[in-house]
């Protein structure tokens, strides 16, 4: 019983093809949708077609996923950005490698705050008692918000739930409460997702990332600093915005 009325943190543990692949702390909701998007996002598998089968068991908050045996990438768990920080990961090497993100998928400014605005109250434990984020993705005719303690996790549960559904990511947005640091981006790229928008503001190196790559950053979306730092082309309504980075 949660007589302080916070959000629970636990290890959720997922296994591709009978090994694990990660051990994520996040909240013990949507661990589908949290598999399935952790997967994408680190670039381990490309859609639903990857996957032969998928199983949840939330008693022991584990979830194993096998591949399709004809699938010859196989995921490279020692080069997965891990959840919760990123030692041992080179993003020097990492971006060296980029490749750039191709979408003409564009928005407004209105349509951002609209999103931020639903997200917020969809997200029960984020207006009860904070200490939580949340992640909306948006689409045509599509709409998904997902929360837990992680802010990667609640952009993990976002995308796996639009992958399920057959959601068209290189025609979306996401949005959400957290900062955008280099690894968000890095999991925007691996899902073709080329919108990525904050209610706080991104750091220098996802910045860096993000215009190599292609993808469009906004920071401070529902304030009036509200900043579009990279391919400010896919923000339709250019003249109304109150700042606009270099």
């Amino acid at each position: 019983m949660n007589d302080l009325n916070l959000s629970d943190e636990v290890p959720v543990s997922i296994y591709v093809n009978g090994d694990v692949a990660a051990t994520l702390m996040c909240t013990p909701e949507d661990l589908k949708d949290l598999a399935l998007g952790y997967l994408l996002d680190t670039g381990s598998v490309e859609g639903m077609t990857d996957i032969s089968k998928i199983s949840v068991c939330n008693a022991e908050r584990e979830v194993y996923v096998n591949l399709r045996e004809s699938l010859k990438r196989r995921p490279k768990f020692s080069e997965i950005i891990t959840t919760a920080c990123s030692q041992g990961f080179d993003y020097k090497d990492a971006i060296e490698g980029l490749e750039t993100l191709d979408s003409d998928h564009a928005v407004t400014i209105l349509e951002i705050r609209q999103a931020v605005k639903r997200m917020v109250k969809e997200s029960e434990k984020y207006i009860c008692h904070g200490g939580i984020h949340a992640s909306a993705l948006v689409s045509e005719g599509f709409f998904v918000t997902r929360e837990d303690v992680g802010r990667h996790n609640s952009h993990d549960k976002v995308v796996g739930r639009a992958m399920q559904e057959n959601v068209d990511l290189n025609a979306s947005m996401i949005v959400t409460t957290g900062r955008i640091s280099a690894d968000m981006v890095f999991k925007a790229m691996n899902a073709g997702v080329p919108i990525l928008c904050s209610m706080s503001n991104p750091t220098k190196l996802a910045v860096d990332i993000a215009h190599k790559c292609r993808i469009t950053l906004v920071g401070r979306c529902m304030g009036k600093d509200l900043t579009v730092y990279t391919q400010d082309e896919r923000i339709i309504d250019k003249e109304i915005k109150i700042c606009l980075a270099d």
